[in-house]
């Protein structure tokens, strides 16, 4: 299922939510696969929190170039 891309004119917080709905069926196919591979939730949750903590060191401005490098290095050797 696609991704629902927002509503430009949206409020910040409005948009936060609308992010949240369109992400949200993409998430529980994701912890589901995860779930039926026999991750435990806690293993899901603390993998998903660490990856979230990933994307924000490599979207942050001063160091976004370096973190993004890292994270395909660090993606391609996950198996």
């Amino acid at each position: 299922m696609p991704v629902i891309s927002p509503n430009v004119y949206s409020q910040q917080i409005s948009r936060e939510l609308e992010c949240q709905r369109a992400l949200e069926d993409e998430y529980l196919v994701l912890t589901a696969l995860a779930e039926e591979a026999g991750w435990s939730w806690q293993e899901i949750a603390l993998a998903m929190m660490e990856l979230t903590e990933q994307y924000v060191a490599a979207m942050r401005p001063s160091s976004a170039m370096e973190a993004r490098s890292l994270l395909r290095m660090h993606s391609k050797s996950l198996h």
